[in-house]
């Protein structure tokens, strides 16, 4: 029935509750996971006006992306903890919510698992956060943990 379960992961701890969910459709249907990592591209403009200042900037996409690694790695071992085989991770730069349907659209995912809180910024309260936007706009069925 799902075969190919996409798990948006944020790196806050709520985003991990919705691994064991997947691990367990994952063994019943001998499904694929995707873990999935979006990070925000954050504009030199942006670097410049903020009140930390490093003595040695970094690229701050760089920073971010290896962050959204990292998320992504320690979601791929929890599922592995888990007895899961079958498991990709993938980085976006991007909005969450349009990379995750994008990809959800391009790889065929029969099934998206999303954490109803996260990471998300003050206009997820305003105008509907990630998951709320994934689960209204998601061509595939959406499980909010």
């Amino acid at each position: 029935m799902f075969h190919n379960i996409l798990v948006p992961l944020d790196g806050s701890e709520n985003a991990y509750r919705t691994l064991p969910y997947a691990a367990n459709l994952a063994k019943q249907f001998d499904s694929q996971i995707n873990v999935l990592s979006v990070f925000r591209h954050h504009s030199y403009i942006e670097a410049s006006i903020s009140m930390v200042r490093p003595k040695e900037p970094e690229n701050l996409d760089d920073v971010l992306s290896a962050y959204a690694r990292e998320v992504v790695d320690r979601g791929k071992t929890l599922l592995r903890e888990q007895g899961v085989t079958k498991i990709k991770g993938f980085v976006k730069m991007g909005t969450a919510s349009k990379k995750i349907l994008e990809f959800a659209q391009k790889n065929e995912i029969d099934l998206i698992i999303i954490s109803s809180k996260g990471n998300g910024d003050l206009t997820g309260y305003l105008l509907g956060g990630v998951s709320h936007k994934v689960a209204g706009l998601a061509k595939c069925p959406v499980m909010v943990i």
